[in-house]
């Protein structure tokens, strides 16, 4: 992986619940761990050939393995003023603990 590819800044967001004054449960999504990423758009041939197959993919990440991070598929991603959801469990690439790919869906 080159390090050069990774410039754009991420942050894992978790789901939790939370009360308010008046007892009512809210959900809020609670800041996790911001990290180094690429996140790249799939291009026109990925898209269509995933649209085959009823996929929501819109955006692949790719960043380095940290082995203290759980990423979970009930996570979400926020990259500057856009959130992306998880579309299924991160990939080990190789499986070598080095790099993850993960399959996203945009938010709108």
């Amino acid at each position: 992986m080159n390090p050069g590819d990774l410039r754009h800044r991420i942050t894992f967001l978790q789901k939790a619940t939370q009360q308010n004054e008046y007892g009512e449960e809210i959900d809020n999504w609670v800041h996790v761990k911001t990290v180094w990423a690429s996140v790249n758009p799939m291009s026109a041939k990925e898209f269509f050939a995933a649209e085959k197959t009823n996929s929501e993919v819109t955006h692949k990440i790719y960043m380095r393995y940290i082995p203290d991070l759980k990423i979970t598929p009930d996570m979400r991603i926020k990259f500057k003023d856009r959130t992306f959801e998880l579309v299924g469990p991160p990939i080990n690439f190789k499986e070598k603990n080095m790099e993850l790919q993960l399959l996203c869906k945009e938010l709108v």
